[in-house]
């Protein structure tokens, strides 16, 4: 299976190499894994959501890492999957069940 990173350049369909942009990859993935309680990163790699929001945020930090652009939110579809990553963890799942 690829790299977390090369499917991220494959989704944004980037033509520059990996190291050109592996800081942009690699906030975008520490992005994600901070907005959730799930913090190993090869349990996250195995959960295709989390890839995808990984993609979808490099994508958009990618088309728009110039200086003009437009601001705002993340895309709402990424949203929706970090709140299904949120809320969908093991211990999120557990913490609702405290007071049974």
């Amino acid at each position: 299976m690829a790299e977390l990173i090369d499917q991220a350049i494959a989704y944004a369909r980037v033509e520059e190499d990996k190291e050109a942009v592996r800081t942009i990859f690699d906030a975008a993935e520490n992005y994600i894994i901070n907005a959730i309680e799930q913090k190993d990163k090869a349990e996250n790699e195995k959960n295709p959501i989390f890839c995808l929001a990984v993609e979808m945020l490099f994508a958009h930090w990618y088309d728009n890492r110039g200086a003009v652009g437009e601001t705002g939110t993340l895309p709402f579809g990424l949203q929706s999957l970090i709140a299904q990553l949120t809320y969908s963890t093991p211990s999120a799942a557990q913490e609702g069940t405290e007071g049974i």
